[in-house]
């Protein structure tokens, strides 16, 4: 496994713990108005403290969980762009013809080079025959 796909995966567990921390903290949280709440429901008969709170849970289960599914995405995201670069690099890196290419890149410049500098030495003799 490439050093990219280590990192990746860190990063997205580090993700998870991070929602899963926040959410036990705000499920610890809410916890307690909730509890002070329905002791005081009996008082207050217009509003049922079960039903915000059953709100409150559900709309949180729901951020909570979009989170993950936006995690699972970027990992997946990020693990497509890992391979493709993945893919280029290894058979660059295993195959010996790789340096080639890159060589005759370099000779034909020199190639083009040269025939410059002869195509210009011709010249100069050239005019300088008819002086």
């Amino acid at each position: 496994m490439s050093k990219i796909r280590t990192y990746q995966q860190q990063v997205q567990e580090a993700l998870e713990k991070g929602i899963n921390t926040v959410e036990k903290q705000h499920k610890s949280l809410a916890e307690r108005p909730f509890k002070l709440a329905e002791k005081v429901e009996k008082q207050a008969k217009s509003y049922s403290i079960k039903s915000v709170r059953s709100k409150h849970d559900d709309y949180a289960n729901t951020a909570y969980e979009a989170l993950r599914v936006w995690n699972k995405r970027l990992g997946d995201y990020a693990t497509s762009l890992i391979s493709r670069f993945d893919k280029e690099a290894t058979p660059a890196e295993q195959s010996e013809g790789a340096e080639k290419p890159a060589a005759k890149k370099q000779s034909t410049g020199t190639k083009q080079s040269t025939a410059k500098k002869s195509t210009a030495a011709k010249k100069q003799s050239t005019q300088q025959a008819s002086a």
